[in-house]
């Protein structure tokens, strides 16, 4: 048996850790602070917790998955400003207009006499049923009984619109009889019956649009609670669970009622297993919150628990993620032998081998835990939610475990050097680890080991233009491609790049930057080297985020370029000698955001250099490249601006440069330099005017006297 050290226990109270929840409070980045991300364990999640702890109930899944099934949930009207029941929408729209009318004319009775003769022309289970719940809204029990059981009395093709909400509300009425009249136990016996005839029947095929069946295990599980069985009662509120809040929502209920009873009353109940197992559940799943608001509390729940072997034994992997999360390591390794083979204990027993320096051991404990979860929480396409507002369901919970696994997983192969394993497993991990992913493919693989990555995950769908960055629902595969294409581009393989880019007009504009690069260096003049560089900065500048930009740092192509991460004031640690290499050889040339822009300057720049300095083309080049630097690099834009008013021509929107500029007129450029070598030409030629023109004089008599001569032997000879 294990020792506890209440003393131990008390005083790791100041010593809780914060703890970071799934989904949004994640970090930016895994890889950016691996000491926390190695030492966090991620609180774990109520609703997937107590789902170890729900009693075996028929599957209802398959009855909702049908092509015509039809649910319906209480909702707002905002139009006519009320709340609409589900019991009101059913009516309304799974009945002809004819039906439903009379059904609402039912409703409105003072009495179940008067809705029987207000329903004469409906089908008997409608007319019924109807009748019965103005009997029980009317609180006349007896009479809402005997109609509910007309309905189930029906030929069964005659009662299978209202059969489901015939049970369900027998059992209400039932009930409702027991608490006036005092009934004994048969009648209890009786609605537990009905109840999971109706959970039976609802999994075999019955319609349930009002999920009657589900409602159905809360309030068995609430009968349970109220006889003393709060086995039963945890059991079915956790089957409950798993297709409702409802069931989750009562289980904390049930937790904090049990959290605020004193200890003479509670430690009696804690022997029952179920009610121990929940309990340590409670506690690990609302550390966070317990330790801020109530941390008395925690530490009385926490002796209670941890004074009793046997539940300490049997609630072992719970309890020692309540002593991890509050740094209790010595009470964690007591534990270690007796954690069950869930992905909780295999996550806790890495996050200790981690502590203890044991990278291997703990990549092992990794491996099982992400091979413990079931095959639908590893599936990449579990359906997300359909509203901002929707809770998230289990499998999707379940698969948010699963991607923490595999990212932490990544980020420890990261920091062993294996970094092919590494974004493999970050890739696997989803979206929700992107920016590490991409953290790997851009900075650390080198281009070959990109390249052959990329290739092994094609792109299957191409969502909508929309949807091509970080923002939208985009596949992972696309944002690899499009990293991949943009890292071949700054690299200057153009051609290869274009095959990586998903979108058609990205591929057209990867082709012009291609045939404007390659003119710049393969013109003869520079006239049209000039007008080359230029497109291509005019490229570079309006389109680099799409063509050139940094997935990451320093261009956040991530986020579109809308959003730069808020840089902490925290001392980087140090990175593996091996890692630190990669990244400075994969880095920017540029450290300024937006790095395309100097890129698209410095090109438009270089185009100013080849064009005559007395030509418009040369003022307005300049003029681009102050312009696109004037705002984020004003230092660099007045540099530009500087070599234009020492050597560039008066121009009249001079006044404006480097805010309004022209396009360059590359044909008055060329005639200019046309011009200036002729200018150039006179001028070199003046101070030898006199000599040139005797020279020419003589050259003249010079060729006059030949053909004087070869006239003259001509005419000699004798024919």
């Amino acid at each position: 048996m294990l020792k506890f050290n209440k003393a131990l226990l008390l005083s790791s109270m100041t010593l809780a850790g914060s703890a970071l929840a799934c989904g949004p409070d994640f970090p930016m980045m895994l890889s950016s602070d691996r000491a926390q991300t190695f030492a966090v364990l991620t609180e774990p999640v109520f609703l997937v917790e107590v789902q170890a702890l729900a009693s075996a109930v028929p599957d209802f899944s398959a009855v909702s998955a049908k092509p015509d099934a039809v649910v319906f949930e209480d909702s707002y009207d905002y139009q006519n400003d009320k709340w609409l029941s589900a019991t009101e929408q059913a009516e309304q729209q799974l009945l002809t207009k004819e039906q439903a009318l009379l059904v609402k004319q039912m409703r409105q009775s003072a009495t179940a006499q008067q809705a029987l003769a207000a329903g004469e022309a409906l089908p008997a289970e409608l007319r019924f049923y109807t009748a019965g719940a103005v009997a029980f809204t009317q609180k006349d029990y007896g009479q809402a009984i005997q109609l509910f059981r007309q309905v189930l009395a029906l030929a069964e093709d005659q009662q299978q619109q209202r059969r489901s909400w015939a049970l369900y509300s027998l059992g209400r009425a039932l009930l409702k009889q027991k608490v006036s009249e005092q009934n004994d136990q048969n009648q209890t016996t009786e609605v537990s019956a009905l109840y999971s005839q109706l959970q039976q029947e609802v999994a075999a095929g019955l319609a349930d649009p009002l999920q009657l069946a589900v409602a159905s295990l809360g309030e068995q599980a609430k009968l349970a609670k109220q006889q003393g069985d709060w086995a039963g009662a945890i059991g079915l509120y956790a089957a409950q669970s798993r297709w409702s809040e409802s069931g989750r929502a009562s289980l904390l209920w049930l937790s904090k009622e049990l959290a605020a009873m004193p200890d003479q009353e509670l430690m009696p109940l804690v022997q029952v297993p179920a009610v121990a197992a929940l309990l340590s559940r409670y506690l690990m799943t609302q550390f966070s919150a317990l330790s801020y608001l109530e941390p008395e509390q925690l530490q009385r729940l926490l002796v209670v628990l941890n004074q009793v072997p046997d539940i300490q034994l049997k609630n072992a992997t719970q309890l020692a993620t309540v002593a991890y999360q509050q740094g209790q390591f010595a009470l964690v390794e007591q534990l270690l032998p007796h954690l069950d083979q869930t992905v909780l204990a295999f996550s806790l027993q890495a996050k200790m081998a981690l502590k203890a320096g044991d990278t291997a051991k703990a990549a092992e404990f990794y491996a099982k835990a992400s091979k413990s979860f079931t095959p639908l929480a590893k599936q990449a396409d579990v359906a997300v939610q359909q509203d901002y507002y929707s809770k998230p369901s289990i499998a999707e919970l379940q698969q948010q475990q699963y991607c923490r696994v595999q990212a932490e997983q990544g980020i420890l192969e990261l920091s062993r050097g294996d970094y092919l394993q590494a974004i493999t497993l970050l890739t696997a991990a989803g979206m929700e680890y992107w920016q590490d992913t991409a953290y790997i493919a851009e900075r650390v693989l080198t281009l070959d080991e990109l390249i052959s990555f990329t290739a092994l995950h094609p792109v299957t769908a191409v969502p909508e233009k929309a949807q091509w960055h970080y923002f939208g629902d985009t596949p992972v595969e696309v944002l690899l491609h499009h990293l991949t294409a943009r890292r071949l581009m700054r690299a200057g393989e153009y051609q290869q790049a274009q095959a990586y880019f998903v979108e058609p007009e990205l591929k057209q504009l990867a082709k012009r930057y291609q045939q404007h690069a390659e003119k710049a260096a393969s013109s003869w003049t520079d006239n049209a080297k000039a007008q080359a560089l230029f497109e291509q900065a005019k490229l570079a500048r309006e389109h680099g985020l799409e063509l050139l930009g940094f997935e990451l740092a320093p261009d956040y192509q991530v986020f579109y370029g809308q959003f730069e991460p808020y840089e902490f004031d925290a001392k980087t640690p140090a990175l593996p000698a091996a890692e630190l290499q990669r990244l400075n050889s994969s880095g920017s040339t540029y450290s300024n955001r937006f790095h395309y822009r100097q890129l698209a300057a410095e090109l438009s720049a270089q185009a100013a250099g080849l064009l005559p300095q007395n030509s418009q083309a040369f003022a307005a080049t300049l003029c681009y490249s102050t312009k696109w630097l004037l705002i984020r690099q004003p230092k660099l834009a007045k540099g530009f601006y500087q070599q234009y008013l020492q050597q560039g021509p008066y121009v009249s929107w001079g006044t404006e440069f480097g805010q309004h500029c022209p396009e360059p007129d590359f044909v008055a450029a060329k005639q200019r330099q046309y011009d200036n070598w002729k200018q150039q030409l006179r001028l070199s030629a003046r101070p030898f005017k006199l000599p040139i023109y005797a020279a020419a004089v003589l050259a003249l008599v010079g060729l006059g006297y030949l053909f004087w001569r070869r006239r003259t032997q001509k005419q000699g000879r004798p024919s």
